[in-house]
C-alpha cells in the first residue's frame, strides 16, 4: 500500500474542519459538479418568476395605463427631472447666458 492511498483515507473520514456549513457548500467544488449546482439554481429561479407571471392577477382595464391622459384628481404630478418642488422649471430661454457685446 502506498503512503498516498493512507492519507487520503485519513482525510475523508476527518471531521470538516471549518464547520459544517462551508463543508457541504464547497461539496460541488470537490465533486466538480458546479455546472450542474448553477443550472439547478438557474432553473429553481426561471421557474418561480415564470409561476409569478402566469399566476398575477392581469391589470384592471379601468387601471390601465393610456397614452396622452391626464392624472386623476388628487394624483400627485410628477416633476421634471432636475427640478425641486418648489422652483419653477427652467425654460430654454431663461437658461441661456446673456449675449455680450
Amino acid at each position: 500500500m502506498s503512503r498516498g492511498a493512507g492519507r487520503r483515507s485519513r482525510r475523508a473520514g476527518r471531521p470538516p474542519s471549518g464547520g459544517l456549513l462551508p463543508w457541504a457548500l464547497a461539496l460541488p467544488a470537490r465533486m466538480h459538479l458546479r455546472w450542474l449546482v448553477i443550472l439547478v439554481v438557474t432553473a429553481a429561479a426561471m421557474g418561480a418568476y415564470g409561476h409569478v407571471l402566469l399566476t398575477a392577477a392581469p391589470m384592471p382595464p379601468s387601471q390601465a395605463p393610456t397614452a396622452g391622459t391626464a392624472p386623476p384628481a388628487g394624483t400627485p404630478t410628477a416633476t421634471r427631472a432636475g427640478t425641486h418642488a418648489g422652483t419653477p422649471a427652467r425654460t430654454p430661454t431663461a437658461s441661456r447666458a446673456p449675449e455680450v457685446g
